[in-house]
């Protein structure tokens, strides 16, 4: 469960952020990831709780907000999406090639924004 270290390296991020600017207790934390990151939400959810638990950060909220596919056909460079890894295996809308395509979105995984006091 690759989850559990991304929890730890977000609560991580979050502390060194907040002790810079003088915070002692994280009350929200959102997450922006691609929907080919490998993250399963249930999972790094559940991690971050069980981080937060019984520290001064109890009760901090974690907000994971999913980042579509976005693919380039290298054919024509139409830019398409999808949802899911299936995507990465269809036709280009557009001129109807199957192979090849870049992906543009999709792969990510960020801290987007802190909320602390």
């Amino acid at each position: 469960m690759h989850e559990m270290s991304i929890a730890q390296s977000i609560l991580q991020m979050a502390e060194e952020h907040m002790a810079r600017h003088g915070c002692s207790r994280l009350e929200k934390v959102s997450v922006t990831y691609g929907a080919l990151s490998g993250i399963v939400p249930e999972s790094l959810q559940f991690c971050f709780e069980a981080m937060v638990r019984d520290t001064a950060h109890q009760g901090a909220r974690l907000e994971l907000v999913e980042l579509p596919l976005r693919l380039r056909c290298h054919a024509c460079e139409h830019v398409f999406g999808g949802n899911g890894q299936e995507a990465l295996w269809q036709a280009c809308p557009q001129c109807g090639e199957e192979f090849g395509h870049t992906v543009e979105q999709g792969k990510e995984c960020y801290l987007n924004s802190i909320e602390a006091g």
